[in-house]
């Protein structure tokens, strides 16, 4: 009899959200309102095995039009405990196997959620206007 390929269960909560650093760079000409600005993204996923968590932080540069300049820069950390951890993620010696389904979900969240972090501590200065994109998570390869 043929195993069926069951739908990964993927139970999990948002714990907290920390802002780990945040800088300007005030640059020669003050943007304007129709600006565009170019962003670098990264995303790093970490395991907390004995807390059962997946941090994943979101590194994002702000640069300028011809992506030469830093204008500024934020580092949001995402802590998600997963409620089934045991059974969605496997550690196999020193590796862990997180799903891509799980991956993709938590990147999405932690790249939104950064997204309005962003947004409240940009507020007021010349990179208020210097809303991330929307991504597609599959498109972002975490470290």
């Amino acid at each position: 009899m043929e195993k069926e390929n069951k739908p990964l269960d993927l139970t999990f909560k948002l714990k907290a959200v920390e802002l780990l650093q945040h800088s300007l760079e005030l640059p020669k000409d003050i943007p304007g309102p129709n600006y565009l600005f170019n962003f670098q993204i990264n995303v790093e996923s970490k395991v907390d095995i004995d807390k059962r968590f997946v941090i994943v932080i979101t590194n994002v540069d702000i640069m300028d039009s011809e992506q030469e300049n830093k204008l500024g820069s934020i580092s949001v950390s995402c802590i998600y405990e997963v409620i089934n951890f045991e059974e969605v993620i496997k550690v196999e010696g020193t590796q862990l196997n997180i799903p891509n389904p799980l991956v993709e979900v938590l990147n999405s969240v932690s790249i939104s959620t950064t997204r309005g972090v962003m947004f409240a501590v940009f507020r007021g200065t010349f990179l208020h206007q210097a809303v991330l994109p929307i991504l597609d998570p599959k498109q972002i390869k975490p470290n």
